[in-house]
C-alpha cells in the first residue's frame, strides 16, 4: 500500500513530465501567436464596440490554456482536479459580437496546441486564420450590399414633398419611421426617415441636397450603415 501511494504521488509530480524549458517555450509561443491573432482582430474590427481589455484577454486566455495543458499532460487525475478548481469561476461579462467569441476560441486553440507541444500546428493555424480574417476584411465578405441610414429632418410640413423628392432621386427606397410635432413651434415637425442609398451615392450628398431645400431645415444622421455593429 505504501508503495502504491508513493507511486501515485510520484505520478502527480510535474518534474518527470515537464521541464522549465518546455514551460517557457510553450508560454512564449502561445503569447506570440495570440498577439498575432489580437493584431488581426484589431485590423479587421468594424463598428464601435472595440474593447482594449478584450484584446488583452485573447492573449491572457491563450497563455493560460497553454499552462493548463502542460500541467494536465495525459494525467486524468490532474484534469479532474483542474476542472473542479476552475468550476468556481463565473464570468458575467456579456459578449456583444459572436465574432469576439470566435477569437476567444481561436486563442484557446492556440494555447492548447502550444501546451501540448504542437507548435507547428499552432503557427499554421494562426497564419490560416490571419489570411481568412484579412480576406474577409478586404473583400467585405458577408455584407448585405445595402446602405441603410436613418435621418432626422426638422422642417415645416410644406417642405415635405420637396424633401421626399430628393430621397426619390438619390435613394432606392425611403420611408417615414416617425413624426414628432414640436409643441410651440407652429407647424414644425421632426420627421425620421429610413433611407437606402442608390449605388454610387453617399449620405453626404443626401444631407447636402436636403439642406439646400431651405435654410429652415435641420438634418441629423442618427444611424449609419447597416453593416456597422454598434
Amino acid at each position: 500500500m505504501d508503495k502504491l501511494i508513493a507511486d501515485s504521488l510520484k505520478d502527480l509530480s510535474l518534474i518527470p513530465t515537464l521541464s522549465i524549458w518546455d514551460l517557457v517555450l510553450a508560454l512564449i509561443v502561445s503569447a506570440v501567436l495570440c498577439m498575432i491573432l489580437a493584431r488581426v482582430y484589431i485590423f479587421t474590427h468594424s463598428g464601435h464596440s472595440y474593447s482594449r481589455s478584450f484584446v488583452h484577454t485573447q492573449v491572457f486566455v491563450g497563455v493560460t490554456i497553454a499552462l493548463i495543458m502542460l500541467i494536465i499532460g495525459s494525467n486524468i487525475a490532474r484534469a479532474f482536479a483542474l476542472v473542479g478548481a476552475l468550476s468556481i469561476i463565473r464570468f458575467r461579462n456579456p459578449v456583444k459580437d459572436s465574432r469576439d467569441v470566435a477569437f476567444i476560441f481561436m486563442s484557446m486553440a492556440v494555447g492548447m496546441a502550444a501546451g501540448t507541444k504542437f507548435y507547428l500546428f499552432a503557427a499554421i493555424f494562426t497564419l490560416v486564420i490571419a489570411f481568412i480574417a484579412t480576406s474577409f476584411h478586404y473583400f467585405r465578405f458577408g455584407e448585405a450590399g445595402v446602405s441603410f441610414y436613418v435621418l432626422r429632418v426638422r422642417m415645416k410640413s410644406q417642405f415635405r414633398s420637396q424633401i421626399e423628392q430628393v430621397f426619390t432621386d438619390l435613394c432606392s427606397t425611403h420611408s417615414v419611421v416617425s413624426v414628432d410635432r414640436m409643441a410651440g413651434l407652429g407647424d414644425v415637425d421632426d420627421f425620421v426617415y429610413e433611407i437606402n442609398l442608390k449605388r454610387g451615392t453617399n449620405y453626404e450628398s443626401v444631407v447636402d441636397q436636403v439642406s439646400r431645400v431651405s435654410d429652415d431645415i435641420s438634418v441629423a444622421l442618427l444611424v449609419g450603415e447597416a453593416s456597422i455593429n454598434v
